[in-house]
């Protein structure tokens, strides 16, 4: 074999290496090209997940603020009816329903929002909150007939020494408010047999206008069962005492779901 033969051996061996190669490079070309293309999409899947974190703090930063302001708004609605059934019996009959008509509506108005963002623990108390109010604005007008009147009744009373007065008004109407203070512990049968007889007193003390006795005598017959309620006692007040307590337990859940305190605190 020859030099010129070997030369030719050398050129055909060559075409394979040549390919092997080629083939070699494209691979690695290839390889480089999908390992960047995948550190590309660590790198976007990373700064997509960075902005959709941003994206919901600041989502949750707005939610728990809107849930904040409802909040404020809601407790802010609860007490101004508180306010104005508290104040109701020295208010003008005619006035009371108007009154507590228009904190109702903007009670129900403060809800709406509440209805719609608060998570299940806040939502549980506020409907509970707004059932206690719903009973106030129910219960309100009929709460101011009985307290102006046992009001008018109590400065009716004697002055001086009641053992030795001998004034009729006074007498009656200390025994009016008497039968007033005890009608929730009669019977129904109690109450019939008594129900003249407290007529009676109601006129004779000259304490309460005629428009007031039939609104008393109407309400002694409609509603003994709410009477506690209605009437409370000397220092307390059961009806306000229960809506103040369920606005300090929706107070507590706002503040747990905000992490804030609610501005308005205060009923």
């Amino acid at each position: 074999m020859d030099i010129a033969d070997l030369g030719a051996i050398a050129a055909l061996l060559s075409v394979p290496t040549a390919v092997v190669a080629a083939r070699w490079n494209k691979r690695s070309a290839e390889r480089a090209a999908s390992a960047a293309l995948l550190a590309g999409q660590i790198q976007a899947d990373a700064s997509m997940s960075v902005v959709r974190a941003q994206d919901s703090n600041e989502h949750s930063q707005r939610l728990h603020s809107s849930i904040g302001d409802a909040s404020v708004e809601f407790l802010r609605a609860s007490a101004a009816l508180i306010r104005t059934v508290e104040r109701l019996p020295g208010i003008d009959h005619d006035q009371r329903e108007p009154l507590v008509t228009s904190d109702a509506i903007s009670l129900g108005a403060a809800y709406a929002p509440i209805e719609l963002l608060a998570p299940p623990a806040l939502l549980t108390q506020a409907k509970r909150l707004l059932a206690q109010c719903r009973s106030l604005e129910r219960l309100a007008v009929d709460r101011a007939v009985l307290r102006s009147a046992i009001s008018a009744l109590e400065a009716g009373w004697c002055p001086g020494d009641p053992d030795a007065c001998n004034n009729d008004q006074h007498s009656s109407a200390f025994v009016a408010w008497e039968l007033l203070c005890q009608w929730d512990s009669k019977d129904d049968e109690g109450r019939w047999n008594d129900r003249g007889f407290l007529d009676y007193c109601l006129r004779d003390s000259a304490a309460l206008s005629d428009t007031q006795v039939k609104q008393i005598l109407a309400l002694a017959d409609r509603s003994p069962g709410a009477w506690p309620l209605l009437i409370g006692g000397w220092s307390r007040d059961p009806l306000i005492e229960r809506i103040k307590s369920h606005r300090e337990d929706f107070l507590t859940a706002a503040r747990a779901t905000t992490g804030t305190e609610p501005v308005e605190a205060s009923g």
